[in-house]
């Protein structure tokens, strides 16, 4: 049989383990604690960090739309230009048409008299 020193010596022991053991997994807890926050730590910093490059390519489109806007409103502005300037030129033609016209009319006119009064004699 087991004496009640020797079942009290086992019992001690029996704790002292489990003693130990529950030691080793709070100091494993921690340990995994302690990498899952330099984890957390470098995550954020690269979380952080794409941010940052995200913001930069925003940026960039943000320039490069601006500087395409500024570029097409550029070139309306030159056909504009250049359509004001054909509008005037064709003016001018058309001026240049109605004068040929009244003066061909303005030659004709006195013909065609003449022809009429040549065929009624």
């Amino acid at each position: 049989m087991i004496s009640a020193d020797q079942e009290a010596l086992a019992t001690k022991q029996d704790v002292a383990g489990v003693e130990r053991a529950l030691k080793q997994d709070i100091a494993d807890v921690r340990t995994e604690l302690s990498d899952l926050a330099t984890t957390v730590a470098k995550n954020t910093t690269r979380i952080e960090a794409l941010e940052r490059a995200m913001e930069a390519l925003r940026q960039e489109v943000r320039d490069r739309f601006e500087s395409f806007r500024r570029e097409i409103a550029g070139q309306m502005d030159g056909l504009r230009g250049e359509m004001n300037g054909l509008r005037a030129e064709m003016r001018g033609e058309f001026r240049a048409i109605r004068w040929m016209m009244g003066g061909i009319l303005a030659i004709l006119a006195p013909m065609a008299a003449g022809f009429i009064a040549l065929a009624l004699r």
